[in-house]
Formats: structure tokens, C-alpha cells, sequence
């Protein structure tokens, strides 16, 4: 088995923090990509009914 050194604890480390920022961006765009088609489902409707 392999033992762990620091440069890969830290290059774990890094991997990790850009995989969680990319996450919330992710979660981000979708948050804001919903409430869009949201509002523009309800001006349809009040536009168009």
C-alpha cells in the first residue's frame, strides 16, 4: 500500500477546494436558472392567459 505524502495531501487538498467551488457554482446556476424559468413561466401566464 501506498503511503500518503504531504505534496499529495496537499494536491488532494487543492483538488478538493476546486471541486467544491465548482459545486456551488453549479448549485448556484441552477438556483438562479430556476427562479428564471419560474418568473418566466408566470409572465406567460399573465400575458398570454
Amino acid at each position: 500500500m501506498a503511503s500518503v505524502t504531504h505534496t499529495d495531501s496537499a494536491q488532494s487538498d487543492e483538488l478538493l477546494r476546486e471541486h467544491r467551488a465548482d459545486w456551488i457554482a453549479f448549485t448556484q446556476f441552477v438556483k438562479y436558472g430556476s427562479v428564471a424559468v419560474a418568473v418566466l413561466l408566470v409572465l406567460m401566464a399573465f400575458f398570454l392567459l
